[in-house]
């Protein structure tokens, strides 16, 4: 089954990155019972997790490196490169779907270490604004 198989539309309602992160919350209770079931569990479940704590630092890095798996998969995607003489289409549907199973893991990242949808949101845009600044000054 893959994003071409699913007819249901996204939430009209409500603000967009928080029903994300609701909607992420919740596949996050299953997905932590079948990792837990399955003894791949490093953490208690308790969240946020303690970002000093041993356990807790495995599960982020195991969650960091989820999300760069599947941009790199992603990556596979595009298969024009400049060496290359034929043009091959890019199977767009794929793509994106990497790209949104990335953003599920760095969703559930966010979620795990205690970032909410209104914090995410505020550190983009002060990050955001050190960007502005780096590049108005040639930093």
């Amino acid at each position: 089954m893959n994003i071409l198989d699913i007819e249901t539309e996204a939430p009209a309602d409500g603000d967009k990155l928080e029903n994300i992160f609701e909607r992420q919350r919740e596949l996050m209770v299953k997905y932590h019972i079948i990792e837990k079931n399955n003894g791949l569990l490093l953490h208690n479940g308790v969240l946020p997790l303690d970002l000093h704590d041993r356990l807790s630092q495995a599960s982020i890095r195991e969650l960091i490196r989820r999300t760069v798996e599947e941009l790199f998969e992603a990556s596979h995607c595009l298969k024009n490169s400049p060496w290359k003489v034929s043009h091959v289409l890019t199977d767009e549907n794929h793509f994106y779907e990497e790209l949104a199973d990335a953003f599920h893991f760095f969703i559930e990242l966010c979620a795990t270490v205690g970032l909410d949808a209104e914090q995410l949101y505020r550190l983009y845009f002060k990050k955001s604004e050190v960007n502005l600044f780096r590049q108005e000054s040639k930093y």
